[in-house]
């Protein structure tokens, strides 16, 4: 039983520790592959995690540019 609550918390703690990974992909940023260094090499401390979740939910330059295009 503590072998598989053991897993159960492994599994929980990765899901919180890739949270901006999943968020940049789940958007298809054009930095996911960069949140995802980020995430790997940083992620465990927690100024690391808070760089890959603002890099995962920071608006795309290639976003600002199609929305500037269409208002000029």
């Amino acid at each position: 039983m503590e072998v598989v609550l053991g897993f159960i918390m492994l599994l929980i703690t990765l899901f919180i520790r890739y949270i901006p990974t999943f968020i940049a992909f789940k958007k298809n940023k054009h930095n996911k592959f960069i949140v995802l260094i980020v995430n790997i090499l940083l992620g465990w401390n927690i100024l690391g995690w808070l760089a890959a979740l603002y890099l995962a939910l920071k608006k795309d330059k290639r976003n600002m540019l199609a929305e500037n295009k269409y208002n000029a």
